[in-house]
């Protein structure tokens, strides 16, 4: 029986080393790789038309709020002890509305789905460790192409158009949790879009209520890198 305990603190022990020494090990490597799974809530931010308050049709609008979710592949270089540079590419689908009140105070909602394909460029700067933990923040620029931006539906009468290119700075924090074969990083992150995604189109009644239109989204992922 003494044995038994002993070849059993013996295991827990190595088991316990083991894991130390991954954990320390993995936060020196230069480069490494991950996956990113994440959702997301976006909107427009929307600069109205100067002459709005004539329109024939609408007599009111504003954006709301839609669902989505990201699938990243990450690579990651730390060049620092403590900076990383990432680059994530990733696939977005994400769901913005336009809420609108016409004349008669009817309320009519559009949603406007969009698939991304998202290129960010990021900084990662992390703290020291505290045990296996690490808090960072991020900063960086992302372009993005919208997949979706010409189906059919797009060009339907009553549908705004936008078009195929956005960039956006973006900015975030989370904290990194060491496992003995992966890092779990839980992150929250938001961006805001630079470029006018608006087609101008006179003869939708609801394109023409709309000087500008820029993209804001909020995303909460879970980054596993190994």
């Amino acid at each position: 029986m003494r044995k038994i305990q002993v070849t059993i603190l013996l295991l827990i022990a190595t088991f316990g080393l083991k894991a130390q020494f991954n954990v320390h090990e993995l936060g020196k490597k230069d480069i490494y790789f991950g996956i990113a799974l994440g959702v997301n809530v976006a909107d427009f931010k929307i600069i109205h038309a100067p002459k709005v308050a004539l329109n024939d049709s609408v007599r009111y609008f504003k954006p709301s709020f839609g669902p989505g979710f990201n699938l990243g592949i990450i690579c990651n270089y730390q060049f620092h002890k403590y900076f990383d540079l990432r680059f994530i590419p990733t696939l977005s689908f994400s769901d913005k509305g336009i809420v609108y009140e016409d004349l008669n105070n009817t309320i009519i909602k559009k949603t406007i789905s969009s698939i991304y394909l998202d290129f960010p460029l990021q900084v990662r700067f992390k703290s020291d460790p505290i045990k296996d933990f690490r808090i960072y923040v991020i900063a960086g620029l992302r372009y993005d192409f919208d997949l979706a931006s010409n189906v059919k539906a797009r060009k339907a009468d009553d549908i705004i158009k936008l078009g195929k290119n956005d960039a956006a700075a973006e900015y975030g924090i989370g904290f990194m949790i060491y496992f003995p074969y992966f890092i779990l990083s839980p992150e929250l992150k938001v961006s805001h879009g630079f470029i006018n995604l608006h087609s101008p189109t006179p003869g939708l009644i609801y394109s023409r209520t709309i000087e500008r239109m820029y993209s804001r989204t909020f995303t909460f992922t879970l980054n596993l890198e190994g």
